[in-house]
């Protein structure tokens, strides 16, 4: 009989007709996500190791025997990969799905997060509704830069406010405020729907993601005769490898280079200790050019979400 209520230590599931899920050991749903998933994707991941910790990673068996693995919790899903020479990939989906209705809250939407090409048919006929953006990530390897700064600018570096209790950026209302000033009524905040400046209080989660020796790599660029900070570019940790957190220009001071010396600068202070930088874009985005100009090379284009809305979210078919 099928499993119908998600417990975060449970380490099986039935579902029906012989298949079933088992929680998996870190490293070993790694190494087998890494051969099966996807080529190209997994090409463009290839330094970033196996051991992909998830208390969501589940094996798939079809009659005790391994078919694929996934990782999935009430009301997400990711990561789905199937292996050969097993097909019977659309009756396993439906399957996870009818799992999914049972474990989530159906006041929210279920969520298919970053679903490359080749499954996006698929999840889209279970009633995964595909979001209308497509993002990528796009890496190039950290390399040693001379960056030149303009006279008008001074650059700093961000700082922990050593009086808060958990980890909280000294400058992190400034942030918020240039991103929200950066962003709004662009392309992201257009697709992204958001509309007030309470939508881009991001500062406080790139604190909990980056540590002393990303910041270093980090910059703030303040107009000197204003003292406002114009623009930013924060580097987190992401699988073990830095990533571009948000980097924001004002619009009133793009154009001038500014986006790419601040990237260039971070390539420069990471090449003692990381081999690479990664960020991740929206297609559409102006700024994926001037990553391309500087050496970052794409990797697929995924829909960043596909979803079964909260209102029809409990209606089983």
């Amino acid at each position: 009989m099928t499993m119908r209520t998600w417990q975060r230590d449970t380490l099986s599931y039935d579902l029906s007709d012989g298949y079933s899920l088992m929680k998996s050991e870190p490293l070993e749903w790694g190494v087998h996500f890494s051969v099966y998933y996807n080529m190209a994707y997994n090409g463009f991941w290839k330094n970033g190791g196996y051991d992909m910790p998830s208390d969501k990673a589940y094996m798939i068996y079809h009659n005790n025997v391994r078919i694929g693995g996934v990782c999935i919790a009430p009301n997400v899903i990711y990561h789905l990969f199937f292996i050969p020479p097993f097909s019977q990939k659309h009756e396993v989906l439906g399957l996870l799905k009818e799992l999914l209705l049972s474990w989530s809250d159906p006041t929210k939407p279920i969520r298919a997060i970053e679903i490359l090409p080749d499954q996006i048919d698929m999840y889209s006929m279970f009633g995964f509704q595909p979001n209308e953006f497509r993002n990528r990530w796009m890496q190039r390897p950290t390399a040693k830069f001379e960056v030149e700064w303009d006279t008008h600018v001074n650059v700093k570096t961000p700082k922990f406010d050593p009086s808060s209790a958990g980890k909280k950026l000294i400058q992190e209302n400034e942030l918020n405020r240039l991103f929200y000033l950066a962003y709004t009524q662009g392309i992201e905040d257009i697709r992204r729907h958001r509309n007030t400046e309470e939508d881009h209080r991001e500062a406080c989660q790139f604190a909990s993601e980056t540590n002393e020796s990303l910041l270093e790599a980090s910059t703030l660029v303040y107009d000197k005769q204003s003292n406002q900070l114009i623009g930013a570019c924060l580097i987190s940790l992401q699988g073990g490898i830095p990533a571009v957190f948000n980097i924001a220009v004002l619009p009133t001071h793009r154009r001038g280079g500014l986006a790419s010396k601040m990237l260039k600068y971070a390539l420069n202070v990471l090449k003692s200790d990381y081999p690479i930088l990664r960020l991740y874009v929206m297609q559409g985005n102006e700024a994926e050019l001037v990553y391309h100009n500087l050496g970052f090379q794409p990797g697929l284009l995924e829909v960043q979400h596909c979803s079964i809305p909260a209102s029809v979210s409990d209606v089983t078919d």
